[in-house]
């Protein structure tokens, strides 16, 4: 006998790397135009995956002749995906001298090294790289893509105490 916990869960499936969005956005539409017991589908920064929670015969019906969307890996406990549900601010991610990719706005596409950040507001101020005069430019950390860490990081290992 199939209890209801082993028909409800959050399953993980695998997907085409990079249409994530689109498989994700394909299943809740199917499930919101048929009225699917699907109450959650989830994208996380974990490429080529997608996690879906409802009812399985549900999901099953939702993804059959989906695109993108290959086979299923099994069911996942809440537990493990909570450190994917807390969102982090990406200016924790970013320090001086990183060098980034601006991805909004008019230097979109254009590579910059971050010459200071300010954490109240997260926002940074950047130097493009392509230009002959240093113009700095302030932009919402949400603008930005990490492309090179700074070489500071390997510089800072411990000397050996003796």
């Amino acid at each position: 006998m199939v209890t209801l916990l082993e028909k409800v869960g959050i399953f993980c499936f695998k997907v085409k790397k990079g249409q994530e969005f689109n498989a994700a956005e394909s299943v809740a539409t199917r499930a919101e135009l048929k009225g699917l017991d699907i109450k959650t589908v989830l994208v996380t920064e974990i490429q080529g995956y997608l996690f879906i929670e409802g009812d399985v015969q549900d999901i099953a019906y939702a993804i059959e002749n989906a695109h993108y969307i290959g086979k299923q890996l099994g069911r996942v406990p809440v537990e493990e995906l909570e450190g994917h549900l807390i969102p982090t601010p990406v200016i924790e991610g970013l320090k001086e001298n990183d060098i980034v990719e601006i991805v909004d706005g008019p230097f979109k596409g254009s590579r910059a090294r971050i010459s200071s950040i300010y954490h109240a507001r997260e926002e940074i101020t950047v130097d493009l790289l392509t230009s002959s005069v240093t113009i700095p430019i302030v932009l919402h950390a949400d603008s930005v893509k990490l492309v090179q860490p700074s070489e500071e990081e390997e510089d800072e290992e411990e000397e050996p105490v003796f």
